[in-house]
């Protein structure tokens, strides 16, 4: 069985206290499956990365969109990461 699409989003934004919060929303109401996360916070600003599945190449750039929307966010990259099949045992 394939492994399923992975899409990694690469957001930049300031460094409000809720600004994870608003970055997660989106994801939830285009129905994405977060498969990890990762925020940093610096006197520069936020950066967070999140692989999800679920979303057709189409529906994930809509997000993108969404996510360019969200009050804080700077900027959002997309781009397709692999998933580990079958990792070592």
């Amino acid at each position: 069985m394939p492994a399923p699409d992975r899409q990694e989003f690469q957001i930049e934004a300031d460094t409000d206290l809720d600004v994870l919060l608003r970055i997660l929303g989106p994801f939830a109401v285009q129905g994405a499956e977060l498969v990890d996360v990762r925020h940093a916070l610096s006197e520069e600003g936020a950066w967070t990365v999140i692989e999800a599945t679920g979303l057709e190449p189409e529906r994930a750039e809509l997000l993108r969109l969404r996510l360019l929307q969200v009050p804080s966010v700077r900027g959002v990259r997309l781009r397709p990461c692999l998933a580990l099949v079958g990792a070592a045992k």
